[in-house]
């Protein structure tokens, strides 16, 4: 099983989730349905990558520039 590095903060009311290394974001109400809703983003991405024939273009992490701006907002 794979592992992926995944980021979750409050933003107002809700809580943003992103996975790292593929780029994939999700949000919800509380971080539980944030986290559930990137864990089914990360599912389905990797399910349809792999039905494709693309295994080797799987990973497309976030720049480290878009992450720091993104992270870092207050």
């Amino acid at each position: 099983m794979e592992s992926f590095t995944c980021l979750v903060k409050k933003e107002g009311n809700q809580y943003a989730s992103l996975c790292v290394e593929l780029d994939i974001a999700s949000c919800g109400k509380t971080k539980e349905e944030a986290v559930e809703g990137l864990k089914n983003g990360i599912e389905t991405y990797l399910e349809y990558m792999i039905s494709e024939g693309r295994k080797d273009e799987i990973y497309r992490p976030v720049p480290m520039k878009e992450l720091d701006e993104i992270w870092s907002k207050r």
